[in-house]
C-alpha cells in the first residue's frame, strides 16, 4: 500500500518501472484528453502473494499531485491485509456512499484519500465479490467529488458493516 501511495505522485516512466519488477506490464494507453492518460497494467503472474489482477494509473499533465492509482482485488484474506498496511500508516474510515448499487467506504490519513469500492459481477458464471481501492491526493479528492459526496454520503452507518471493522481500523483520526 505504502509504495503505490507513493507512486501516485509520480511520473509514468517511474510508475512502469517499478510495476515492471513486480511483473506487471502495460496493457493499455488510453489518452483521455491533452492533459490526462490513464494507463492500465496487468500482472502476469497473478498468485497469493501478488493477488493485484490490474493497476490503473491516471496521470495529470503537469499536475502530478492530482494522479490516480487504483487496483482490483478478490481475496478477502488480501483485502484485510491492505485496510491492515492503512491502518498501520494511520488512515481511518471518512465516510460511505452508495452509487449506483456500487458501496463506497472512504478512508483518510490527513494527505491522501483511498475510497474502497465493492462490486459484484451480474454474470452468472461468476458470482464474486471485486474490491477496488482508487487512491487520491487529498485535495484533489475533495474538488473532484464535493457535489457527489454531499448527496450521496450515508449519515447513519453500522461501524460493524464496514470493512474497516474487519481489523479494528479507526472511525475517526486518532491525532
Amino acid at each position: 500500500m505504502e509504495d503505490l501511495i507513493s507512486l501516485r505522485g509520480a511520473d509514468n516512466s517511474v510508475v512502469e518501472k517499478k510495476l515492471s519488477t513486480l511483473n506487471f506490464s502495460l496493457y493499455d494507453e488510453d489518452i483521455q484528453n491533452k492533459h490526462i492518460t490513464q494507463f492500465t497494467y496487468q500482472n502476469n503472474n497473478i498468485n497469493e502473494k501478488n493477488p493485484l489482477q490490474w493497476i490503473d494509473y491516471l496521470t495529470v499533465r503537469g499536475a502530478h499531485w492530482n494522479n490516480r492509482i487504483s487496483f482490483q482485488i478478490q481475496s478477502i484474506s488480501y483485502l484485510k491485509k491492505c485496510l491492515s498496511e492503512m491502518k498501520e500508516l494511520d488512515f481511518y474510515f471518512s465516510s460511505k456512499k452508495i452509487i449506483d448499487g456500487l458501496i463506497y467506504e472512504i478512508y483518510t490519513d490527513g494527505c491522501n484519500t483511498i475510497e474502497l469500492i465493492t462490486t459484484q459481477s451480474r454474470k452468472v458464471y461468476d458470482n464474486n465479490t471485486y474490491f477496488n481501492f482508487i487512491l487520491y491526493s487529498n485535495g484533489e479528492y475533495e474538488y473532484a467529488f464535493a457535489t457527489e459526496n454531499k448527496k450521496y454520503n450515508i449519515t447513519a452507518i453500522d461501524q460493524n458493516n464496514l470493512y474497516a471493522k474487519l481489523v479494528d481500523l479507526p472511525m475517526a483520526n486518532r491525532k
